[in-house]
């Protein structure tokens, strides 16, 4: 476990916070692109140790593309999510029906068959996108949502971010308790909204080719879903020049699989196999600065530090 900050550091940065998001929140849509895409570009140079990761990272996935290639990506990557961190504190002060405007429904129709099925839904997504914007728009439209995330280390900001999904009406989860609570949720027909992209530990997961690798993962929600016999669908937020759109695809009626296509690993490839072809589709979109091969090798092999 990590250290607990101190009160006064965490009084520094919450009132950092606070100064940044009210400036936020007075500027344009075209002023929070131009300034956060400068923040991005800015944050390559002062993470040095995550832009090496990153780029060790695209070169694994996509060992055929020439390093200037991967270099283009990730600073577009960099730029993208200096632009998705402004938009979604500014999106936070608008109301829900502001959120579902800026945010429209592509193929809603996939989540709503999944609903009236009354199994309860599996909403899988990446770190991708616009995925925390994503969060917001799913909870402006959709009813009994529930998700997993971990606790802040700075308690002022976790107060805050209560006080949002409060608002929203989302159930959020704490990640060690988490099993009972979302298999709850689907038995009562519940959006359960699940980001299984990112590495976990091998006593958590499998290895699970992602993008080509073998790659730990958690198999959790192919399990829920089996037993509760719950539909699975992807959803993935894509930004654009009017602000992002959330595109529902590729629902997988888990009653409907055979005994062999039921199985853990079976079912979290067929997971992996979805989430690497959006990934491939606009790899700048992805958050490339996470360690997702680690423990396999696959991410330091071939390349220095």
């Amino acid at each position: 476990m990590s250290r607990k900050k101190s009160a006064l550091l965490q009084r520094i940065e919450y009132a950092a916070y606070r100064a940044a998001a009210a400036l936020v929140r007075r500027s344009s849509d075209e002023s929070l692109r131009r300034w956060g895409t400068r923040l991005g570009a800015l944050s390559a140079k002062l993470l040095r140790r995550r832009d090496r990761l990153a780029l060790r990272n695209l070169a694994v996935a996509f060992p055929e593309r020439p390093p200037d290639e991967l270099r283009r990506i990730l600073d577009e990557c960099w730029r993208h999510f200096g632009r998705e961190m402004l938009q979604f504190v500014q999106l936070q002060s608008f109301s829900l029906d502001e959120i579902a405007r800026r945010c429209p429904f592509v193929h809603e129709e996939i989540l709503e068959e999944g609903r009236a099925r009354g199994k309860g839904v599996i909403l899988i997504s990446a770190h991708y996108g616009g995925w925390e914007i994503a969060g917001l728009a799913i909870t402006a439209h959709v009813d009994n949502v529930r998700t997993v995330a971990r606790p802040l280390d700075n308690d002022l900001l976790e107060e805050d971010l209560a006080k949002l999904r409060s608002r929203t009406g989302v159930e959020v989860v704490d990640r060690r308790r988490a099993a009972r609570v979302l298999l709850r949720g689907l038995s009562e027909n519940a959006v359960v909204v699940l980001l299984p992209d990112q590495a976990v530990l091998p006593r958590e997961g499998i290895l699970i080719p992602f993008l080509g690798r073998p790659a730990w993962t958690t198999d959790a929600p192919a399990k829920m879903a089996v037993r509760h016999d719950s539909t699975i669908v992807f959803a993935f937020c894509i930004p654009d020049a009017s602000g992002h759109y959330l595109e529902f695809e590729e629902p997988i009626r888990v009653d409907q699989l055979t005994e062999a296509e039921r199985e853990p690993d079976a079912l979290t490839r067929r997971i992996n196999e979805v989430i690497s072809r959006r990934i491939a589709s606009r790899p700048e979109l992805w958050l490339w600065m996470h360690d997702r091969w680690k423990g396999t090798g696959e991410s330091e092999a071939g390349h220095g530090n």
